[in-house]
């Protein structure tokens, strides 16, 4: 156990960029008992792991197999997020929802899946329908059905720079969070589509996504530009909680306001 909780606290000190002492430091332990303990010559304690995971910034779910590595018992759960535990937060959820009324908002998982949508994302969303069942399935997942040739990637007028900010944007997550699994699965998924360039199968070192992409969405019976912004919980301590986030739709100039109010009239 020793051995498999240190090489996992090393990934994600890799990950974060933090040498060893730095991390020693943040979690008030001693740099030796840190280099026993990733080398597998020393098993921490649970509030060693809590405190390494901490200092790491480590997601809630991540932390609790650092602490199954450890031997010891998960200390999050996972509510459902139907259940009565996350009852203000749905709450909450269903109010930035119906306050970005006649604009789209979506609220989605850590691995980009939609989770719910207001009228206006509703409204938006019918007015590019996938070609086929494959097409629908992939529009589940956002970052997939951007891409996807069957659902919303015929519509998007400046494909490349949004696909290319959707896959520079999985390879920055992935690397951020070496212990999930999901993420390089929904990479090569995206990967996979015929119209993605190989170039992009491998992140480019020094390049980083654009800080505001605004996307362009055509089709028949809707044009518009539309910017997003996104919302997360303050610090959660439920898995469910800390890894939904709110997407919020904007029109990117006046016509595009123009075209979204009036599909709610």
């Amino acid at each position: 156990m020793a051995d498999t909780f240190g090489a996992a606290l090393r990934s994600w000190r890799q990950a974060r960029r933090v040498s060893q002492e730095q991390l020693a430091d943040r979690a008030g332990i001693s740099p030796r008992h840190l280099s026993f303990v990733e080398t597998g010559r020393s098993q921490p304690s649970r509030e060693v792991v809590l405190a390494l995971a901490g200092a790491l910034e480590v997601p809630l779910r991540e932390r609790n197999l650092l602490l199954t590595a450890a031997g010891f018992a998960a200390a999050y759960q996972a509510s459902p997020l139907d259940g009565a535990e996350l009852t203000h937060m749905r709450r909450a959820l269903d109010h930035i929802l119906a306050q970005q009324e006649p604009y789209g908002a979506a609220v989605l998982d850590s691995r980009w899946n939609l989770v719910r949508l207001n009228r206006g994302a509703q409204r938006l969303l019918a007015c590019f329908p996938p070609a086929s069942a494959d097409g629908l399935a992939a529009a589940r997942n956002l970052f997939l059905g951007l891409v996807h040739a069957d659902a919303f990637a015929p519509y998007i007028v400046n494909w490349d720079e949004v696909a290319s900010s959707v896959v520079m944007r999985l390879h920055h997550e992935i690397a951020g969070r070496p212990g999930d699994d999901e993420l390089p699965r929904l990479l090569a998924r995206v990967l996979a589509q015929p119209r993605v360039p190989a170039a992009w199968r491998s992140p480019t070192p020094g390049r980083t996504a654009a800080p505001f992409v605004t996307i362009h969405l055509r089709s028949p019976a809707l044009d518009v530009h539309l910017f997003t912004m996104l919302a997360s919980i303050g610090t959660p301590l439920d898995v469910t909680a800390e890894e939904l986030h709110v997407e919020l739709y904007f029109p990117a100039d006046d016509a595009s306001d123009a075209a979204l109010r009036a599909l709610a009239d």
